[in-house]
């Protein structure tokens, strides 16, 4: 069976945290946009708002690499939750864990910045465990 998530979109919020084990949590909000036409012929533009939740080792890098207004790639695991309490109890949350994220074209003005980290991160298929402590991100 196969839980995988692939989006490509635009940061529009980035949060990070410590938890109460001490580990770091990196939020951010990620945009990614569909067009159609619709019944009279009309484009018509739908943005999807998606939770991505980064954690450890690669919480760390979207806390310091990833900024708002970045395009970005990740590949990454759908949860879902059942909030039990208060006025949405009984609905589902969905969020991305991610497990690699790429920089692309197409955001801030950071792209030299971006390069860098791409060159020592996960621009090919690796993921961000496979790089040791020497790594300075």
């Amino acid at each position: 069976m196969i839980n995988e998530a692939i989006l490509v979109g635009r940061v529009g919020k980035k949060d990070t945290k410590t938890m109460k084990n001490g580990s770091e949590i990196t939020v951010l909000s990620l945009a990614t946009t569909s067009k159609h036409k619709d019944a009279s012929g009309e484009k018509q533009k739908y943005t999807t708002w998606h939770h991505i939740n980064c954690f450890s080792k690669l919480a760390e890098i979207a806390s310091k690499y990833v900024h708002v207004g970045d395009v970005v790639y990740i590949r990454g695991t759908i949860y879902n939750r059942k909030i039990e309490t208060g006025e949405r109890a009984g609905q589902h949350i969905y969020s991305v864990t991610a497990q690699d994220i790429k920089f692309l074209p197409g955001g801030t003005s950071r792209s030299s910045e971006h390069k860098s980290v791409e060159k020592k991160a996960a621009v090919s298929n690796h993921s961000y465990e496979e790089f040791d402590d020497q790594v300075p991100f």
